[in-house]
């Protein structure tokens, strides 16, 4: 009897991650890759109760299973994502009327301090270094500098750079529109003029960069074709960059392109990835005293905290703001001292 119970119950609780995945899907515009990750979190939650109905479990229920999370060598900011999964997925049922259940079991589960690390960014000179070793020594030279350009200018994130499409970049009014950002959201960001240069080079006129060979058997100038209108391949659909195939770029085809050239300038850092180049960007504006709030407009953040997690500490920064306090030229009056304590 307690196995059909089992089954009964495993059954009921993958009917209710199905029905929260496909709220997520089709009423909060969760992402694929957001969907994927839910469900992989709350299967592992349900594979640990695999005898007990979800929506039955208590407080100290999702308590216990935190501990198990910690107990098997999961990270914890992976421990915090998946009680936040969890907060979610009971949020949906108490809202629910189809379902009785009152109370959130894991509203009051507090999640674990996370240790603060330093982001891996590039500094100002490597990033300078990366995108004029790019037009030094680059085979696909202009699309490769636009690209890379479009990063470090705007903090895109990687799956919005590849969605960009031609249209989205406005060169009459120095923006880039970004459709359908992290969350569903669009949004404008500003160009500055090298970067609309960059674009330009890329979209409009075609150029082609030659780069000297030489070798045993020839030396001479090889052409090779960097502009957008040279990759195009058949149909069109306005992807902004494409590859020497004439398809979008994939994550891991920016990504090996991005550590060949790093490798190849002597620029590359244990840890460095692409996501790197998007906290190089807000760093370098941070520095420069641009306000948080703004930071949040144009990386397209939800929430001011969440920078936090992107901006690198410039300890010159901070030196310099500890030398405002009022008592920092207090120097101590060795004579009076001596004189005090000589008595």
């Amino acid at each position: 009897m307690s196995n059909v119970l089992s089954v009964v119950r495993t059954n009921a609780n993958d009917l209710y991650i199905r029905e929260f995945l496909l709220f997520m899907r089709s009423d909060r515009g969760a992402r694929p890759k957001t969907l994927s990750g839910y469900e992989t979190d709350l299967k592992r939650f349900a594979a640990h109760f695999k005898t007990r109905d979800l929506l039955e479990l208590r407080q100290q229920d999702i308590r216990e299973y935190k501990f198990s999370l910690v107990d098997a060598g999961l990270a914890p900011r992976t421990v915090n994502r998946a009680i936040s999964v969890i907060r979610s997925f009971y949020e949906y049922f108490i809202d629910n009327d189809d379902y009785d259940i009152a109370k959130n079991p894991a509203k009051n589960i507090q999640g674990m301090k996370v240790p603060r690390t330093i982001p891996i960014t590039l500094g100002e000179q490597q990033a300078k270094t990366l995108l004029d070793g790019i037009m030094l020594t680059g085979k696909h030279a202009v699309r490769d500098y636009a690209i890379f350009a479009t990063f470090l200018y705007t903090g895109l994130r990687v799956s919005e750079l590849i969605n960009l499409k031609t249209y989205d970049i406005n060169f009459e009014e120095s923006y880039i529109h970004v459709r359908d950002g992290k969350g569903g959201k669009d949004r404008v960001i500003p160009m500055i003029p090298q970067l609309a240069c960059a674009l330009q080079l890329y979209l409009q006129t075609g150029v082609v960069y030659d780069e000297v060979r030489n070798n045993e058997h020839r030396s001479g100038i090889s052409r090779y074709k960097c502009g957008r209108k040279y990759f195009v391949c058949g149909e069109d659909d306005q992807t902004l960059f494409l590859t020497q195939f004439g398809t979008p770029y994939s994550r891991k085809g920016i990504d090996w392109m991005f550590k060949g050239y790093t490798q190849r300038l002597g620029i590359y850092k244990e840890g460095l990835s692409l996501h790197a180049l998007r906290r190089s960007c807000l760093t370098f504006l941070h520095k420069q005293g641009v306000d948080l709030f703004i930071l949040k407009e144009i990386s397209g953040h939800a929430r001011v905290q969440t920078l936090e997690h992107y901006l690198a500490i410039d300890n010159s920064k901070v030196l310099d703001a500890m030398k405002q306090h009022p008592l920092s030229r207090h120097q101590i009056d060795h004579g009076l001292v001596n004189l005090v304590r000589a008595r």
